[in-house]
């Protein structure tokens, strides 16, 4: 059975707005028992100034301990001071911790919609997304499966832009891979799965280790093959991926609100939204003021479905319960 014990990782000083949220939608619709937040120096920023009172979060400084007893003959500690990304440290940090403590990981770009009680009674769980470009292509020869590949990326652009677009692509996302992402990923202690993920990393020549997404969520990928094991339950993308990457634009579009109720999916618990839709279509920080002024939006529906209003003793005015069953 997994803990119910939440951790986030972030890398730098300034903790945004974003990831505040996710910290706090994650603590009052799941109600973990622990939540931590790991960080390399002391956090500040809009995000931080959100959390820092909430007595049930902990905010811990990621040290060397995490590395130890990990039985993974150092492969975690030795990459982590080679790696630069502060997203290859992260992998392998969130490797680490759910190895030693199990629990739930959470990328700081999510927002929980609905409890995971029952998902907890599984010895690991991750997701998959849609992708345009799935990892085993690189290995074909096959002209036409290019050919395939640039069709759907040129689709989930006119899907990205069109109006009503992420129904549009829904219905052809059958021709897209679904492909393992570690944005969300839970286990128990110990879990085999992650022990394996431990031996690829030492098996890795060097400069393949040193690649982006290789210790992510390719990562994830060939240790799980996408598919449901004893030790890792491979969810589809409707539970933690409803729109994938680029087609999640859409959240943030004045209007959308409407069509989240279509947008989420019956057993869709977190929204994984990919902050990369904050750098290329927003072109401006999303924070409480992008929210006011785009109340209309199905982020800020989101948004404002778990952030009530605080009571005197500085606690939710809603429960769990509470939280719009949005399909």
């Amino acid at each position: 059975m997994i803990p119910n014990r939440i951790f986030f990782i972030w890398l730098g000083k300034n903790f945004p707005w974003s990831a505040g949220i996710a910290v706090l939608s994650a603590l009052r619709v799941q109600r973990p028992q622990e939540i931590i937040v790991y960080s390399d120096v002391e956090l500040q920023g809009e995000g931080f100034d959100l959390i820092k009172k909430e007595k049930e979060i902990e905010f811990k400084i990621i040290d060397g301990s995490i590395f130890k007893d990990l039985e993974d003959n150092g492969i975690c500690e030795k990459l982590c001071s080679e790696v630069k990304s502060p997203a290859s440290k992260a992998n392998l940090l969130r490797l680490a911790l759910l190895y030693k403590h199990g629990g739930i990981y959470l990328d700081t770009d999510t927002i929980f919609i609905k409890p995971i009680d029952d998902l907890l009674n599984l010895k690991g769980f991750c997701g998959t997304e849609t992708v345009a470009l799935p990892r085993e292509l690189f290995k074909s020869v096959n002209p036409f499966a290019y050919i395939a590949c640039g069709l759907r990326f040129a689709w989930r652009f006119f899907c990205t832009y069109c109006p009503n677009g992420e129904q549009v692509f829904r219905k052809t996302e059958t021709f897209f891979s679904q492909s393992a992402n570690n944005a969300v990923l839970a286990s128990e202690a110990k879990n085999p799965v992650i022990a394996k993920a431990f031996q690829t990393m030492n098996s890795m020549p060097q400069k393949e280790r040193l690649k982006r997404y290789r210790l992510g969520t390719h990562l994830l990928q060939n240790i799980t093959q996408n598919k449901n094991s004893e030790f890792m339950e491979v969810l589809p993308g409707s539970f933690f991926y409803p729109l994938g990457p680029e087609i999640c634009r859409h959240y943030f579009l004045d209007g959308t609100a409407k069509r989240l109720g279509k947008m989420l999916l019956q057993n869709t618990r977190i929204v994984h939204w990919y902050n990369s839709v904050e750098r290329r279509f927003l072109k401006e920080p999303l924070n409480a003021q992008w929210v006011k002024k785009h109340p209309a939006s199905a982020f800020a529906k989101m948004y404002s479905a778990f952030h009530a209003p605080q009571t005197a003793h500085g606690t939710p005015e809603t429960t769990p319960q509470m939280v719009p069953d949005f399909p």
